[in-house]
């Protein structure tokens, strides 16, 4: 329909220039400019119109609404690509008939609109994919998970598609063919490519399997990695290590090797606490009268019976759990228990561990909390009759040998 309109507007302005005297040299040259130039002027002048008011008013009419999806898929710059497109296409279907005098000029243009309505497609999809991204990101669920890769995966098969079709245009064939013809070619290009494709698998296969967000804590001892995740992107993860030094890794390492997230310390709001002390094996002894006399007064002793003979060790485990539970900071759960343990024996002595958890997350605090704990057993223990264990140092050998002479 529009061809032919576009047909007889342009027999009309030949007819026209031909009633006024025009020349046969310039008779088709002025019709032509005349219908061809009129044409893409009007498309301009829509791109004008699209862009000085209609989305204007479309960025308006959604910022009225209460809904946040509307703001973020209706941005300008993904309007103004569909204004670009609504440009194109009107080209495509106006320029064209308007150069019918000169067929290999019309051939060209035909050529280089079908071009131009894939690349302004391709780019819209894009956007739209950017803009979906940055909805679901910005979104209260959208920290689920990193979809950077995703989308920039989907973004490289658009490009990609993009440039297939504009091949097939170009050498006049069906797409399909196209893609056949390059296939050997793609056992080449993975060849040379081969990391940069093992790159997009790891990096779905990590968003995919969410194993790895922006903002997670991880430590991979094998690459000297040990802090925030930045980016997850398609290539390549970015980290800043705690002495702000930014690592990236690709993420099939990441894959292939094993690295440590702590965001299910950071999700449970509770981090472990897993410190020993060795206890110095000669100090193990009964308790004596004295020390249960006085044990007896304090809260922790609970229903233990006097009469009974018991082990120091025992009776220091005991007032431990009990310091334990009375932390303000503990956390307590079936999933998250806290106890002190003896472990087996050694030559230096026997292990005393505590284990627990505490709902200090942050490095610093943590730090301190478990200071404390050590250091409250370190000060209690001789209560109880018990040493810790310490290897000999200079000063004991110089102070052994002083005492001898």
């Amino acid at each position: 329909m529009e061809v032919k309109l576009i047909s007889g507007y342009l027999a009309w302005a030949t007819e026209t220039f031909q009633r006024w005297g025009v020349g046969d040299d310039l008779l088709r040259a002025l019709a032509t400019l005349l219908i061809a130039g009129g044409a893409f002027l009007i498309a301009c002048l829509l791109y004008f119109v699209l862009t000085r008011y209609v989305i204007p008013a479309v960025l308006k009419l959604v910022s009225f609404t209460e809904a946040r999806w509307d703001d973020v898929l209706f941005n300008e710059r993904l309007l103004r690509v569909v204004a670009e497109l609504a440009s194109v296409l009107l080209m495509q279907a106006t320029v064209p008939p308007g150069l019918e005098y000169y067929p290999t000029l019309q051939t060209v243009a035909v050529l280089t609109f079908k071009i131009l309505i894939v690349c302004v497609g391709v780019h819209l999809v894009n956007r739209f994919l950017i803009a979906l991204y940055d909805l679901v990101e910005n979104s209260s669920s959208g920290r689920t998970s990193s979809l950077k890769g995703i989308r920039q995966m989907l973004q490289v098969i658009a490009v990609s598609v993009g440039v297939i079709i504009v091949i097939s245009i170009l050498a006049d064939k069906n797409p399909l063919t196209v893609m056949t013809g390059l296939g050997a070619a793609a056992t080449v290009l993975m060849l040379v490519f081969k990391d940069s494709i093992m790159g997009v698998v790891a990096g779905v296969q990590l968003t995919l399997n969410d194993m790895l967000r922006p903002g997670d804590w991880i430590t991979v001892p094998a690459r000297n990695i040990n802090g925030t995740v930045l980016e997850v992107g398609l290539t390549t993860v970015k980290v800043q290590n705690f002495d702000m030094t930014i690592v990236t890794v690709p993420p099939y390492a990441l894959v292939s090797e094993s690295f440590q997230n702590w965001r299910g310390m950071t999700d449970s709001r509770g981090r472990r606490v897993n410190r020993a002390v060795t206890i110095d094996v000669d100090s193990v002894d009964f308790c004596t009268d004295e020390m249960i006399a006085a044990f007896r007064q304090e809260e922790w002793w609970g229903d233990l019976d006097p009469e009974m003979r018991h082990v120091n060790l025992t009776v220091f485990r005991r007032y431990l759990e009990h310091y334990i539970s009375r932390l303000p900071d503990l956390k307590s759960s079936p999933e998250m228990v806290y106890m002190v343990r003896e472990l087996a024996p050694t030559p230096n002595g026997i292990p005393l561990e505590l284990y627990l958890f505490t709902s200090v997350t942050s490095w610093k605090p943590y730090e301190h909390f478990q200071a404390a704990v050590i250091d409250h057993v370190l000060a209690s223990v001789h209560r109880f009759g018990l040493r810790i264990y310490q290897a000999p140092s200079g000063r004991d050998i110089a102070l052994l040998a002083g005492a001898r002479q």
